[in-house]
């Protein structure tokens, strides 16, 4: 870059090292459970990639309560009426992290990652592999759990394939390179541009370390504790 373009630039930080690392892990994690079922025909490992894919969505809930600002639900999830108003007169400026139609896709991801998860938790395939909940449900319900796993998995796959037409989008046509920002956690601006979100908090370690010790504690019940889990959901 040259000493003009600099001049006419200024970097600001977005995005933490937490955000950063389950958007990648989550990113690793989704095509190895795809790689091992479709691919490899490796569904005991599968099922742990699942397992600690629990672990990771549980982090990222709690760091949506108690992390970085931009990563803080509180911060970028919006009623039907603001986006709308957003789509139809966006406001001058910039908005550091997700605008309300970018939350709206980041919900919408995590919900159907938290579904897939989900309903692999009670899935059989009445063959070599069954998820840690199938022996405290009906057949019905396994087959029930087991259809909407594949179902939602094609959902979620036009999900990755919207949030990359916007990647391209803004990367193309606004200039924006949004993969660089989540690999960097931070974002060029030109010097006259307004940020409409100043003064943003990032969260310390001891959030870190809460957050994180809450996932991995989910991953080990569910990998290792599960008829105790079960026992306090009531399946028994």
């Amino acid at each position: 870059m040259s000493t003009s373009d600099e001049s006419t630039t200024r970097s600001v930080k977005v995005w933490d090292i937490p955000t950063r690392l389950f958007h990648w892990l989550l990113v690793i994690g989704i095509f190895a459970m795809w790689l091992t079922a479709d691919v490899l025909d490796r569904l005991g490992l599968h099922m742990a990639i699942g397992y600690a894919l629990i672990g990771l969505i549980i982090f990222r809930l709690v760091w949506g309560f108690i992390g970085s600002d931009t990563a803080r639900f509180t911060q970028f999830v919006r009623c039907p009426r603001t986006i709308i108003t957003h789509l139809k007169k966006p406001k001058s400026g910039v908005l550091l992290g997700h605008n309300p139609l970018g939350a709206l896709s980041v919900l919408a991801m995590i919900l159907s990652v938290m579904v897939q998860l989900g309903t692999g938790l009670f899935s059989n395939d009445q063959i070599y592999n069954e998820g840690p909940f199938s022996d405290y449900v009906s057949e019905h319900m396994q087959d029930l759990m087991s259809e909407i796993h594949e179902i939602n998995f094609y959902i979620l796959l036009g999900l990755i394939a919207l949030h990359l037409t916007a990647i391209a989008f803004y990367q193309i046509k606004k200039h924006e390179p949004l993969v660089r920002a989540m690999i960097t956690g931070k974002r060029t601006l030109q010097a006259d541009e307004e940020v409409l979100n100043t003064s943003l908090r990032f969260a310390g370690p001891i959030a870190f370390v809460i957050a994180t010790a809450i996932g991995i504690g989910a991953w080990y019940l569910i990998s290792y504790q599960a008829k105790m889990v079960a026992g306090w959901l009531g399946m028994h």
